[in-house]
């Protein structure tokens, strides 16, 4: 029972499997994981393209090489900024000509705003209950849309989405908690450790510090990704448990007769947790239809591309239906949408009105929160330039880092979130504009800057109609938080191991590679890897803003002693399986079927 291979890749952990076509301009080369050295010292050697000028080191570890593009060392202050713009600026013009009016800009812009809005909306609404109002919807759509639109413009890498994510919302609510323990003002704190963030982030592309990502393999990025499912999910239900601890709100703003447990109130909650289970399990349904025999594969890949996005209506008809004819459904508050902040306080901050100590506060808060989002930024770069995405226009890691930083020291001066690079949604973006042939091999990509500047344009236009988001039920808020959690997870090798373990021998397909590795070693790997999952939420729970900290040992800890409890060999297999697994698939594609189980017959 073998599956038809899906169009859109399968953008975590997985290496190129053959060598990159021959192309015009070269094609941007693995960063991750094939781009690591995992720890090892290596010789290295480099190449100028004669065409191009773009540098490319050679890294040699034993008998194999991983070539790194876009991260070569250029040397002096702002050398690989200033690289860049020189590498870029050759494709303006089909960036905004020749590549920008095709067909595939409008489909894949069209794609990607629902994509991102649906959990920007979410987002939105979470961050909103959960700082009793400090920041909502109104802030992440602006911030949402103006990055986006100017990193569209300005950045090298324009198909890298950039918006407020999961990661920021949790760091947003650690900053409060910070400023509260601290007796701060939180306004003038935010916007001060904006201020230390972005010049942190500035002096990293401006020293090529970004060039460390090659000491990250699929043992850290696995851990981050399940960490960050664990967020979304928990956001999810605890939005939930607080829906039951408040009373229900109708449409028209007024509280549903009855006591906390009442008739219509426990209804209409009962009918919310309802409502977000059936949204998750519809949107994880369509989300597997490429697995299933249902529908013509064209079917199967519409329906799996936008389930979000089906469910999201299906979500607002059914809740509308029942609101007017059965029960009362909790929708979510538009009250305060529009142009002005959510709660009640003036669009700049004043930097004045916070003491010296609270200025070395934010500039201590700063160290970890750039921590983070030095992983979570390289690691998007990183994936979604890997060599399988077939971009012809180079990799840029250094001014798309620049850019963050200029955005974060902006955004919170005006009491906006900070913004990062988006998983799953910059692999997906690119996938989206590529040409295929009739084996569903990736021939082109048509990169180019409008589709993102369309994408963010349509994201702010509920901004000036609040109106639009007045028939989203809370439900579809929870159930979204919940599935991009599962989605994520479920995209790592991590999962895929976690299934093996409990999976009967005679349905492990003979050609896998997980049958090179003893089942011992693969349940010690992967036992290491989900305690230490647990201790990265233990820390996150206990040690509040300082939770990266614990992501950034990681590194030297995979590097220095994972080593010591596994050969090279098993290493080698465990970081890159899927990999091996998917070598037969005609092109790249997420595959909601893991990769262990493409073939179930013993």
């Amino acid at each position: 029972g073998s599956t038809e291979p899906h169009p859109i890749s399968n953008y975590v952990g997985r290496r190129t499997t053959a060598a990159a076509e021959s192309m015009e301009v070269p094609s941007a080369e693995a960063i991750l994981p094939s781009g690591a050295t995992y720890g090892a010292t290596s010789d290295a050697r480099s190449s100028v393209d004669e065409e191009t000028g773009q540098k490319t080191i050679v890294r040699r570890r034993g008998n194999k090489a991983a070539t790194v593009a876009g991260l070569e060392e250029i040397g002096g202050f702002c050398g690989g900024l200033a690289n860049d713009y020189r590498r870029r600026w050759q494709f303006l013009r089909s960036d905004w000509i020749s590549d920008a009016f095709t067909p595939k800009t409008i489909s894949s812009a069209l794609f990607m705003f629902f994509a991102t809005f649906t959990s920007t909306l979410a987002l939105g609404e979470h961050i909103k209950e959960s700082t009793n109002g400090l920041m909502g919807l109104n802030e992440y759509l602006m911030m949402n849309s103006a990055a986006g639109m100017l990193h569209s413009i300005i950045g090298c890498q324009p198909l890298l989405v950039l918006r407020p994510t999961g990661p920021i919302t949790l760091l947003f609510e650690k900053l409060l908690m910070f400023a509260d323990e601290h007796s701060l003002p939180f306004w003038p704190f935010f916007a001060w450790t904006g201020i230390f963030v972005g010049l942190l982030m500035f002096l990293i592309a401006a020293f090529e510090l970004s060039k460390y990502v090659k000491y990250l393999t699929l043992f850290t990025e696995n851990i981050f990704a399940t960490f960050i499912g664990i967020v979304y999910i928990n956001d999810g239900i605890q939005g939930m448990i607080q829906l039951w601890e408040n009373p229900v709100i109708a449409s028209d703003g007024t509280r549903v007769p009855g006591s906390q447990y009442g008739s219509e109130d426990a209804a209409s909650k009962l009918l919310t947790l309802n409502m977000t289970i059936g949204f998750t399990a519809l949107t994880l349904w369509l989300s597997t239809l490429q697995s299933s025999r249902l529908f013509s594969y064209r079917a199967r890949s519409f329906l799996k591309d936008y389930a979000l996005t089906i469910t999201l209506f299906v979500s607002i008809f059914a809740a509308c239906y029942l609101n007017q004819h059965l029960f009362p459904v909790t929708f979510i508050d538009t009250g305060s949408s529009g142009f002005s902040p959510t709660s009640h306080r003036t669009w700049v901050t004043d930097l004045t009105a916070i003491s010296a100590k609270g200025v070395a506060c934010a500039a201590l808060a700063a160290f970890p929160v750039v921590v983070f989002f030095y992983l979570d930024q390289n690691i998007s770069s990183s994936i979604c330039q890997k060599p399988e995405m077939k971009l012809s226009k180079g990799s840029y890691f250094h001014s798309s880092f620049a850019c963050m930083a200029s955005f974060n020291i902006l955004g919170p001066l005006f009491g906006l979130p900070f913004v990062t690079g988006s998983l799953p949604h910059s692999p997906q973006f690119v996938l989206s504009l590529a040409e295929r042939d009739e084996d569903q091999q990736i021939t082109q990509v048509r990169e180019n800057r409008l589709a993102p500047l369309l994408c963010y344009f349509m994201i702010g236009l509920p901004l000036l109609t609040p109106s639009l988001l007045q028939s989203v039920p809370k439900a579809a808020v929870f159930g979204t938080l919940i599935f991009v959690g599962i989605d994520g997870i479920q995209s790592t090798q991590l999962y895929e191991r976690c299934l093996l373990m409990f999976t009967d021998a005679r349905f492990v397909p003979k050609g896998s590679v997980f049958t090179t590795v003893s089942m011992g070693t693969i349940q010690i790997f992967t036992l290491i890897q989900i305690g230490l999952v647990v201790a990265c939420w233990m820390v996150n729970t206990y040690f509040g803003l300082y939770f990266p900290l614990f992501f950034m040992s990681l590194a030297p800890l995979r590097r220095f002693l994972i080593p010591w409890l596994f050969t090279e060999k098993d290493l080698e297999t465990l970081d890159h399986s899927l990999d091996a697994a998917d070598k037969s698939a005609k092109a790249p594609g997420v595959t909601r079927q893991s990769s262990i189980y493409k073939d179930m017959s013993p």
